[in-house]
């Protein structure tokens, strides 16, 4: 791994320093710093972390709303159907939203084109156990939800007009989508490659959709690249950093690229948000 990082990187890395020790906004000598930097990567990085985590927070407000609202229901009737129908329209990257009862059963799942879903049991999910055992919301990471496909869900508890804990509610929503509506406009017209990760190396997002849903540390397209295997592990374990590696994508020449990565989230679930860009 080179020990020399272009300036950009240098930059980046001043800010995201600033960001992560809790500060609302850079200061006007970092700011200035990343401003001055080719393509400024170190503000793209700051406007992403910024818009995705607003994102997720947006998803999981309209989602409390709309669980206060379930207790006063039956959680699977005429009612309720019309929360949970509202509450999946109010984002593109909602696939379904679902009621579930306190034994961990879907009871109901909005629009109806889910409604297969409806009788799961899903207690034996991490996520699920969490909330029926502290009452309290979650983000799950993504997983295979009982509707069939990979998702991530967030959950609030559902509780009675008499305070009685009724279950909860869960919008089950595709990470790639929620992501693609901030990182496209952002990115759009820089050099830089925009790209979201799990904690356990499986890719969010990437801006080629090529490599969404890719198992970093298990796909054999990086097992012959040692160093991209370091700089993940690092990315995976570090809130926030800057590194190089050499990567050849697609059987294509090999060339050095630098990463700058920083975090967004949400209920104490992780994602690494990086910007990459080849410089040679």
């Amino acid at each position: 791994m080179s020990s020399q990082l272009h300036p950009w990187i240098v930059a980046a890395l001043a800010v995201l320093a600033i960001a992560c020790a809790g500060c609302a906004a850079p200061d006007q000598s970092a700011t200035a710093t990343a401003s001055a930097t080719d393509g400024d990567a170190a503000a793209l990085l700051i406007r992403l972390q910024s818009e995705i985590t607003a994102a997720l927070e947006g998803l999981d407000d309209r989602l409390a709303y709309a669980a206060f609202d379930l207790g006063e229901t039956d959680l699977n009737d005429d009612a309720a159907r019309g929360i949970l129908a509202n509450l999946s329209a109010t984002d593109p990257s909602i696939a379904d939203c679902v009621a579930v009862d306190a034994g961990g059963t879907i009871v109901a799942a909005e629009p109806a084109a889910y409604r297969g879903a409806e009788g799961a049991d899903i207690r034996g999910q991490d996520h699920v156990r969490h909330i029926l055992a502290t009452k309290r919301p979650i983000m799950s990471e993504v997983i295979t939800v009982a509707e069939g496909f990979p998702a991530a869900v967030i959950t609030a508890p559902i509780f009675t007009n008499e305070s009685r804990f009724a279950g909860f509610a869960a919008v089950v929503f595709r990470p790639e989508d929620l992501i693609g509506g901030v990182a496209g406009p952002a990115a759009n017209g820089t050099p830089y490659q925009v790209m979201v990760v799990q904690t356990d190396g499986r890719v969010l997002y990437d801006t080629d959709p090529a490599q969404v849903g890719r198992m970093t540390f298990e796909d054999p397209l990086y097992a012959d690249y040692p160093e991209l295997l370091d700089v993940a592990r690092r990315v995976a374990d570090e809130r926030y950093g800057t590194a190089t590696y050499r990567f050849a994508a697609d059987g294509g020449q090999t060339v050095q690229k630098e990463i700058a990565w920083t975090t967004a989230g949400l209920h104490g679930v992780e994602w690494r948000v990086a910007v990459i860009r080849a410089v040679e």
